[in-house]
């Protein structure tokens, strides 16, 4: 039988290695550019989604659960089509902007399949809130830039 606490870690490991992929997703990306706003950008990504992991490693543990150690076939395959485009396309800012644009629009979609899940407990769900709110929102600035003027495809 499956209970609620299981049901609640599986939704926070799945959450938790979709972060571990964006971690090194946006620091790859980071590395990769050359315009030091979108290093410094990228990488306080990389830097949120890393306490975004401990934030969930903590809660699985919490309730007794074993956080996940390896990240997500669907973000490993992410990471090396990024990795590969990237080299490709020599550091071509706006293909890596859309990759991540398209990486945490994959993340929301899992943030938001938790966040409608009746098993979640509470403080679960308010940790999963917070952090979907955050990610939203760098999705939100990486689409932008995307579209703006300096980085738009030409």
């Amino acid at each position: 039988m499956i209970t609620n606490d299981d049901t609640t870690l599986l939704v926070l490991n799945e959450l938790l290695m979709a972060n571990k992929d964006a971690e090194h997703g946006y620091q790859s990306a980071a590395d990769a550019v050359a315009a030091p706003e979108l290093v410094e950008l990228f990488e306080g990504y990389a830097l949120q989604r890393g306490k975004f992991v401990v934030a969930l490693e903590d809660r699985i543990r919490t309730l007794r659960g074993t956080p996940a150690k390896t990240g997500s076939p669907l973000g490993a395959l992410h990471r090396g089509w990024m990795g590969l485009k990237a080299a490709i396309e020599s550091n071509e800012t706006h293909a890596l902007l859309t990759e991540c644009e398209r990486g945490d629009a994959l993340v929301l979609k899992l943030y938001g399949a938790a966040l409608g899940d009746p098993n979640v407990d509470q403080q679960s769900r308010d940790l999963v809130q917070r952090q979907y709110e955050q990610v939203q929102a760098a999705h939100d600035r990486v689409r932008q830039l995307r579209e703006g003027p300096t980085y738009a495809h030409r």
